[in-house]
């Protein structure tokens, strides 16, 4: 094996190095020198606030990071080429980029994964227990108890998740509520650390919440204060929602068309005398010489007269009493602008900020993601209303039920589907409001541990019982990391495909070394070398070059891998700051990056060695001519 091996390491080196190569390898160095003084630079600078635009500091260490990243990788090709030939510098560099590159993909895609990861445990719960599809769990409080039994088990928080449509003065959004109990939730996820607007102790007590009353435009053009009082008082829990006005042919009017309206309820026996003044509805018939029919005879489907009606419905209990009059009626309606309260900055507007005071109304405190909150455009202390397709049955029919809410806080977990899919509102109020008192639709346990989750779910498993589902982090979000994994594992073949480039290369360059030494081979028969000799040399060509680019590209790759996890990149926009790349190295996936390029390197050497040791001496001696 000696022989073979000393053989094909000289048929590799060059016997005459270029004389670029020195003056390419001066430049390299300078560039590199370069480079690392920007980088220096750049590290005694102050921190700089986050902006579209690259300050000095992040411009330097930016062109310092390439400049040097070029001068090595030029200068380390340069002395390739004193040691080497050309043809295998070239190839050996192709090897060594592809394996550069699954190396810093993978551990790049498995740092992103670990990262989503975290923030999906450190947001949610790690089991969940739910009921079968279509069905609520009643009464929670004793499994609660049960389950905060079990061991490793720290947190648990019963939830009622329903879909919603949410709407402020800006803008509105279909969301899942999801109702939860505030101290309870506080153990069961790391919601309470990731409210980055506003408190979280304002969710907990919702007589802490500020009142920010912000402007909007009205179709009419008015800048207004949009106030709690403009919005529905129907919670849920306190009273049926009042019906829409109807106009003068009996029907329900419209929500804009109501908007218009004063919001309160007009009282016909002073209405009616008005609108026929001005002339709005028909005059009034004469009173039928019958006696009116009893209640339960039909009146023929003839049109009722109100002035005659009211009073009779009143007398019998089936209307509510008449209103004081209003003094001075204005003969129409007031506009919106009229309705609405003043703009903040007059003084009937309470200032921002302010808590809300003891006498007002109970105001549902409302958590929302920062994704969802920039497209209301709202924050913390601004009302919004929450609509549910639950309708309530009314006099106009069935119509959505809206809660009154006000914006208690802003979280950010950094995952967008939870920051712009998700409400939280407290879980008293959201059994109200989605009509499903006393009931959830599953219960979030946190562990100790997220790791171990055998042990902690078979326990939780035997206190909920068979007719209960109990699924763990994994299995609830399989989709996500299956997805993650199918990415990884496309890349992986993708760039491999580099590689498989490379050894292509290693097989041109072998099958040309065969045909320039054909005459060195037909010698080396002539003297008595078997053909398996000969195979071996060429081989062994092949393997080194696959094996050094091997080599030298995982070792660049893991260069890469741990300056860009200590440094980062400064990446800079309106919503986010990366100050470092979520790298994981993984050693089993080096190990399969290595063991794929030397099985794709030894697999092109295998035809240049097979052709060397079929060559008859005759024929390389004819060729050597």
């Amino acid at each position: 094996m000696n022989l073979p091996l000393r053989v094909a390491w000289r048929h590799l080196r060059t016997r005459r190095p270029p004389r670029w190569t020195r003056a390419v390898g001066a430049a390299a160095l300078v560039l590199v020198v370069a480079g690392a003084s920007a980088i220096v630079w750049s590290f005694g600078q102050p921190a700089s606030e986050p902006s579209l635009e690259l300050s000095p500091a992040d411009l330097a260490y930016v062109i310092g990071s390439f400049a040097a990243a070029i001068g090595l990788l030029v200068f380390s090709f340069a002395a390739t080429v004193r040691g080497f030939t050309l043809l295998v510098a070239i190839t050996g560099y192709s090897v060594a980029q592809g394996c550069a590159a699954l190396v810093l993909v993978l551990s790049l895609l498995g740092g992103l994964e670990g990262d989503l990861q975290r923030r999906l445990l450190g947001h949610r719960a790690h089991l969940r227990i739910a009921p079968p599809a279509g069905s609520e769990i009643v009464n929670p409080e004793p499994l609660v108890t049960r389950v905060q039994a079990v061991p490793d088990v720290v947190g648990v928080s019963p939830e009622l998740a329903g879909p919603i449509m949410i709407r402020s003065g800006f803008g509105r959004a279909g969301v899942n509520l999801v109702g939860v109990d505030p101290a309870l939730h506080a153990t069961a996820s790391g919601l309470p650390d990731e409210v980055v607007e506003g408190d979280y102790a304002s969710f907990v007590d919702p007589s802490r919440l500020p009142r920010r009353p912000f402007p909007f435009i009205d179709a009419a053009g008015v800048v207004s204060a949009d106030d709690p009082s403009d919005m529905p008082d129907e919670t849920g829990s306190e009273g049926p929602v009042e019906a829409p006005p109807a106009d003068e042919h009996g029907d329900a009017t419209t929500v804009a068309e109501a908007s218009e309206d004063s919001g309160g309820w007009e009282d016909p026996a002073q209405e009616i005398p008005r609108l026929r003044a001005e002339g709005k509805i028909p005059p009034a018939r004469a009173p039928a010489p019958a006696p009116t029919p009893a209640p339960e005879e039909d009146d023929g489907g003839g049109w009722e007269d109100p002035e005659q009606e009211i009073p009779r419905l009143r007398a019998e209990g089936k209307i509510p009493p008449a209103r004081p009059p209003v003094a001075d009626a204005p003969a129409e309606a007031p506009s919106l602008a009229e309705q609405l309260p003043p703009p903040p900055d007059l003084p009937a507007a309470e200032p921002a900020g302010e808590p809300v005071g003891e006498d007002d109304p109970r105001t549902v405190p409302v958590l929302l993601g920062i994704e969802l909150a920039a497209e209301l455009s709202v924050s913390a202390g601004d009302p919004v209303q929450l609509i549910t397709p639950e309708g309530r049955m009314t006099p106009a029919g069935l119509v959505p039920g809206v809660l009154q809410a006000r914006v208690a806080g802003v979280y950010a977990t950094g995952v967008y589907d939870d920051d712009r899919d998700y409400a939280y509102v407290p879980l008293p109020d959201a059994q109200a409001f989605l009509r499903a008192p006393g009931a959830v639709t599953s219960i979030a346990v946190r562990l100790g541990d997220p790791d171990a989750l055998a042990a902690a779910k078979s326990g939780v498993v035997a206190v909920a019982g068979p007719e209960l589902v109990v699924e763990d982090w994994r299995q609830i979000h399989r989709g996500l990391f299956s997805a993650m994994f199918l990415e990884k594992v496309a890349m992986f073949v993708a760039l491999l495909f580099v590689i498989l480039v490379a050894a292509f290369g290693i097989l041109a360059t072998n099958m040309m070394s065969v045909m320039e030494r054909s005459a060195e081979i037909a010698i080396l028969k002539a003297m008595g070398a078997r053909d398996r000799l000969i195979a071996t040399i060429f081989a062994l060509e092949g393997i080194i070059v696959g094996g050094v680019g091997c080599v030298g590209g995982i070792a660049a790759g893991l260069a890469l891998c741990a300056w860009f996890s200590e440094r980062g990149i400064p990446l800079r926009s309106d919503a986010f700051t990366l100050e470092a790349l979520p790298l994981r190295v993984d050693p089993w996936e080096v190990a399969l990056v290595a063991a794929a390029a030397l099985v794709l390197v030894s697999l092109a050497s295998v035809l240049p060695a097979r052709a060397a040791a079929a060559l008859r001496p005759v024929d390389g001696l004819r060729r050597g001519e």
